[in-house]
Parts: C-alpha cells; sequence; structure tokens
C-alpha cells in the first residue's frame, strides 16, 4: 500500500557549508521551519509545506494569486537572503518543491558537480540592478487638452481648428516616442558600461507600470554579477555613466538569483 504523504519539501537554495546556527529560528514559507538536508558534500535549505498547497491545480492557480505570490516571494527571499549573509548559495526558483528528503538527497547527489561549479562561480560575487525609466513628459492628448474643435463650419473656423488640432496632436506624440527612443539609446549605453565593469550581465524583460508602481515607462531591467571586492569601482563606472536624460534606479548587493544558471543563462 502506497502512503501518500500530507506535506512535501520545498527547497529554498543550495549551500555548500552553512556556519552553525545559520539558520536559528529561521522561518519560511507560511512560517514554516527551515532546515537542511544534506547530499553529497552540499546542503539544500528546505521546509515541509502541505502537499495540497504546492501540488497540482491548486499551485497552478495560486500562482496566478498575486497576492499570494507577492507573499511566497518575499518569504522566500527572507530564507535565502538571511542564509546568504552567512555562505555562497545557489538560490532556486520560486516553488521548486519535491516529494520528500529523499529526493531532496537524489537530485544532491545527480546534479552535485552541476551545482558546485555554480558555488564556485558566485563565490565573492553579488548581484546588482540597474533600472532605467522615461522621464515623465507630456502625451500627444495632454498636449493638446484644453483645444477645441470648433463648430463654426460656416465661416471655416471648425475645419481650421480641425486641422490644427490634428496637427499639434501628431507633434506631441512624435515628441513623445522620440522621447523614449532617446531614453532608449542612453539605457542601451550605460547597460553597456555597467556590463563592461561586470563580470556578467542579463537584460531582463522590462515590467510595466502595472508592476512597478510608476507611472514612467521602463526602458531597461539589467542585471550585474559583480566582484564584492570591486563594487566600489563598478559603482563609480555607473556614477561617472549616468545620463542626465533618463531616471536611473540602481539597486544591490542581492543574492545572485539572475546567475545561477552560468554564462548561458
Amino acid at each position: 500500500m502506497t502512503v501518500v504523504p500530507d506535506s512535501v519539501s520545498y527547497v529554498y537554495a543550495v549551500a555548500r557549508d552553512l556556519p552553525a546556527g545559520a539558520l536559528d529560528d529561521l522561518s519560511g514559507i507560511a512560517g514554516h521551519d527551515v532546515r537542511t538536508v544534506p547530499g553529497a558534500g552540499l546542503h539544500a535549505l528546505v521546509s515541509a509545506v502541505p502537499l495540497e498547497d504546492f501540488s497540482g491545480e491548486k499551485l497552478e492557480e495560486s500562482l496566478q494569486d498575486l497576492t499570494w505570490l507577492a507573499e511566497t516571494a518575499r518569504a522566500h527571499h527572507h530564507v535565502v537572503d538571511t542564509a546568504g549573509r552567512a555562505a555562497v548559495l545557489v538560490p532556486l526558483a520560486l516553488a521548486t518543491v519535491f516529494y520528500d528528503e529523499d529526493r531532496v538527497r537524489a537530485v544532491l547527489e545527480e546534479r552535485g558537480p552541476e551545482f558546485g561549479r555554480v558555488l564556485d562561480d558566485l563565490e565573492g560575487r553579488a548581484e546588482f540592478g540597474i533600472k532605467v525609466y522615461v522621464p515623465n513628459t507630456p502625451t500627444g492628448a495632454a498636449a493638446v487638452t484644453g483645444m477645441s474643435t470648433g463648430t463654426g463650419a460656416s465661416t471655416g473656423t471648425g475645419s481650421t481648428t480641425g486641422t490644427e488640432y490634428l496637427r499639434r496632436r501628431r507633434a506631441a506624440v512624435g515628441a513623445a516616442e522620440r522621447v523614449v527612443q532617446t531614453a532608449r539609446e542612453s539605457a542601451a549605453s550605460l547597460h553597456d558600461v555597467a556590463s563592461e565593469a561586470a563580470v556578467r550581465s542579463r537584460r531582463h524583460r522590462v515590467h510595466d507600470t502595472a508592476l512597478t508602481g510608476r507611472t514612467e515607462q521602463m526602458v531597461l531591467n539589467g542585471a550585474y554579477l559583480v566582484d564584492r571586492a570591486r563594487s566600489g569601482e563598478w559603482r563609480a563606472a555607473i556614477d561617472r555613466a549616468m545620463p542626465g536624460d533618463v531616471t536611473v534606479e540602481v539597486t544591490g548587493p542581492w543574492i545572485p538569483y539572475s546567475f545561477v544558471n552560468g554564462e548561458d543563462g
């Protein structure tokens, strides 16, 4: 008779060594305790989470729930960030679950060399981020707000005013498009400088305003793997290259989530 467990193993990250006490009083997803599962000279950071919440259709539904997703992501990051201050980690993707701890140990054995290479690669390095936004400018519609289309058809006033409205609207839209294009060029130049001063870089998909909570359009969402010992040099290079025609947000240092898959992504 097969016994179906009521919990599964949620894995946050893999480490080679963890100092004693690194996980003391650390809680993760939904407040569950975090512990380690050893295997192949490595340690997986895991929590036992309810099977019913992390399997099948229920998990698929949860991943579409922005509130659940945000809470889970914060808990996941809290564990990785806390443990990452004490040891080099390979952070795993959100909602990585295995049937039980035996399967976790089997994965450590199967992928031990791969995890080892990534841990070596991330040793002494951190991730920084750069986000670039288009500065807020009047849109074509805003530029012509308050213009009247007129009603004087018999005198030609309505026709003239309508034509002028369309002309000014096209000009405003064209100007807004040029602002966006200029911002993209400035962002590309800054990304080149940041990449040259970093070990590696990634350009992630830009987020829309619903995700950023900002009114400005994002044109760059870059991640940069930087040697911690040279992070001051990296930041100085960014400051020197900072364009004046865009809004720039520099973040970090972070655990290098964007670089766990090495050179090829």
